[in-house]
């Protein structure tokens, strides 16, 4: 009888111990496939935004953005006889540029 137990306990383990693996094993290709997809290459045209959707994210006239643009301010490239900007390159200058002011309490 405890033969019989120990064999019953023995398989529910390994039946146990199999389960765990599959999932571990699901888990690793899971990870796998998350890695794969941050280093995946962005398309080129998902990061392309024109002057007039940069004027409205910064809230600057178009005017301002041709200045800064001009001035090498604000790096972009033409296509044709439009400006166009990777979204990538503005949240780069943005966080270059960026800086904390102190206000002081008057």
């Amino acid at each position: 009888m405890k033969n019989a137990n120990f064999t019953d306990e023995l398989s529910m383990l390994v039946k146990v111990l199999n389960k765990v693996h599959q999932t571990n094993e699901q888990i690793i290709k899971t990870i796998a496939e998350i890695k794969a997809q941050e280093t995946a290459p962005v398309s080129v045209l998902h990061d392309l935004i024109f002057i007039e959707e940069l004027s409205e994210k910064l809230r600057l006239s178009t005017s301002t953005i041709y200045r800064y643009v001009s001035e090498g301010i604000i790096p972009c490239s033409k296509i044709g006889n439009r400006h166009v900007f990777f979204e990538s390159d503005i949240r780069r200058f943005l966080e270059e540029n960026y800086r904390s002011i102190n206000l002081k309490n008057k």
